[in-house]
C-alpha cells in the first residue's frame, strides 16, 4: 500500500524571564514518532530517541479527514515545579562529594518521559478494508552517560553565560529588560551579529534608563550606544549557549517505551482485538567534528542505534508474540540528517522493516521528514512518506 502521510507536529514552550539566561526553552527540540503510532507500524520511523518533548506534541498522519492523529505529553513541562525549569536541572547537572560536577545518568526519567494517545485508521494483514485502532503509549530515557570532558564543556559554557556583565550600567539595564519582559532571542541575536539591527524597543528602554540613570551619560550618552554595548555581550552569550550545549549529546543513551492498542474488527466496541508491545532503544553517538574544533562549530553527530521488541499481537489472527530486532544508522549534519534502519521480525515468518529517512530543518521552528521503504507485511508495503514539523509559537516562525 502506497502511503502518503503528512506529519504535523506541534511543541508548547515556556518563555524564559531572565535576560540570557541558561535554559532550554528556545531548543529545536524534535520528535519523529510516538509509541502510540509505533504499536501499529504508522511511522516513519520505528526506531527513534527524540531530544525532548516539550508539554504537548500532536502528530498527524495521512491527513487529518483519515482520521490518524496522536497526542503526546510530557510531565516535566506540566505538573507545577517551585523550582526553576533551568537548563543544569534539564541536564541533571550536580555536584558530588568532592565537589566535581556530574550529570545524573538517570535525570531522563524526570525530563524526558512522556505519555501518548492514538488513533488510526488504516489497512491490516487478515482484513478486508480500512479498521480503527486506539492505542496509548509510554516512554522515556532510562540512562543517559556523558563523558568527563562533555560534563566540563556544559560546566565552562553555562559558567560563561551566567556571569556578570562587564560594568554596573550593563548590570542595571539588564534588570530593567528583565522588569519590561523583553528578552533577547536567538532571532535578537543573528539579527544583530549579521545586520548589526537592535529592536527599537530595546532602544527606548536604554533611553529611558539612562534618564532615570544620568551617572552612566559618561559612558553612554544615548540609549542606542547602551543597547549596543549590551547586544555586544548578551548575543555572544546567546549564541554560543545556544549551539554548543545543544550539540552536547550522551555517548551512550538507553530509552525504553510500552505501547498498547486495540483494533474494532468490526468498527465496534466489543468487536476488539488487543496488541501489547515493549521496546528498548540503545543510542551510541560519536561527535564527527575535531575536539579542538567542537567549541566554535555546530556538532557533526554520527548515531548507532540497535533495538529488541516485544509485541503480543492480537490483531493479525495466528501471529501471537513475537520479536522485532534491528539498528540504523544517522549521520547528523547540523540541520540535516540521513538514516537507514532495517528490523527483522523474529517468529513470524520472514517479513522485515527496510526504510530509509531524511530530516531537514527548513527554518528556525519548521523541519521536513520523509521516508521510503519497505513495512513488515507481505503486502501492501511500500512506504512513501513526507512531514512536517512545526513549534506552535508563529511569531518567529522565520
Amino acid at each position: 500500500m502506497k502511503r502518503f502521510s503528512i506529519i504535523f507536529l506541534v511543541l508548547v514552550g515556556f518563555v524564559t524571564t531572565q535576560q540570557a539566561q541558561t535554559t532550554i526553552n528556545d531548543f529545536n527540540f524534535e520528535s519523529t514518532t510516538t509509541p502510540a503510532f509505533t504499536l501499529v507500524d504508522e511511522t516513519p520511523t520505528a526506531i527513534n530517541s527524540p531530544e525532548n518533548i516539550k508539554s504537548l506534541a500532536v502528530y498527524v498522519y495521512n491527513g487529518y479527514n483519515n482520521g490518524n492523529i496522536a497526542l503526546e505529553s510530557n510531565p516535566y513541562w506540566i505538573i507545577p515545579n517551585k523550582k526553576d525549569r533551568s537548563y543544569q536541572d534539564f541536564r541533571g547537572i550536580k555536584l558530588n562529594k568532592k565537589g566535581e560536577f556530574y550529570i545524573n545518568p538517570f535525570n531522563g526519567i524526570k525530563t524526558n518521559s512522556s505519555f501518548s494517545f492514538g488513533y488510526v485508521t488504516k489497512q491490516f494483514d487478515g482484513y478486508t478494508g480500512d479498521k480503527k485502532v486506539a492505542s496509548i503509549g509510554a516512554r522515556t530515557a532510562i540512562l543517559q552517560l556523558y563523558s568527563e570532558n562533555k560534563v566540563k564543556s556544559l560546566v565552562d559554557i553555562i559558567s560563561k553565560t551566567a556571569a556578570p556583565y562587564s560594568n554596573e550600567a550593563l548590570q542595571k539595564y539588564n534588570g530593567t529588560l528583565v522588569f519590561l519582559n523583553l528578552i533577547v532571542t536567538k532571532f535578537d541575536a543573528e539579527e544583530y551579529i549579521i545586520n548589526n539591527k537592535i529592536p527599537q524597543s530595546y532602544i527606548d528602554a536604554a533611553n529611558s534608563f539612562l534618564t532615570k540613570n544620568p551617572d552612566f551619560n559618561s559612558n553612554y550618552p544615548d540609549g542606542k550606544s547602551l543597547a549596543n554595548a549590551y547586544f555586544k555581550e548578551v548575543t555572544d552569550r546567546i549564541v554560543k549557549f545556544y549551539y554548543n550545549p545543544k550539540d552536547i549529546k550522551p555517548f551512550l543513551r538507553l530509552d525504553g517505551a510500552l505501547a498498547y492498542g486495540m483494533l474494532f474488527k468490526e468498527n465496534t466496541i466489543s468487536s476488539n482485538v488487543n496488541r501489547f508491545s515493549g521496546w528498548l532503544t540503545l543510542d551510541f553517538a560519536i561527535n564527527l567534528i575535531k575536539k579542538e574544533k567542537q567549541a566554535s562549530q555546530p556538532a557533526n553527530y554520527l548515531h548507532i542505534y540497535g533495538i529488541a521488541k516485544y509485541v503480543d499481537d492480537g490483531f493479525i489472527a495466528n501471529q501471537g508474540v513475537f520479536w522485532d530486532y534491528g539498528g540504523k544508522v544517522e549521520l547528523e549534519f547540523n540541520k540535516l540528517k540521513f538514516a537507514y534502519e532495517y528490523l527483522k521480525r523474529d517468529g513470524f515468518g520472514s517479513q522485515y522493516r527496510s526504510v530509509g529517512n531524511i530530516n531537514y530543518q527548513l527554518f528556525k521552528k519548521v523541519s521536513l521528514t520523509g521516508a521510503f521503504g519497505k513495512d513488515f507485511p507481505e503486502e501492501n508495503n511500500l512506504i512513501t512518506l513526507l512531514g512536517v514539523n512545526w513549534d506552535l509559537d508563529f511569531s518567529e516562525l522565520f
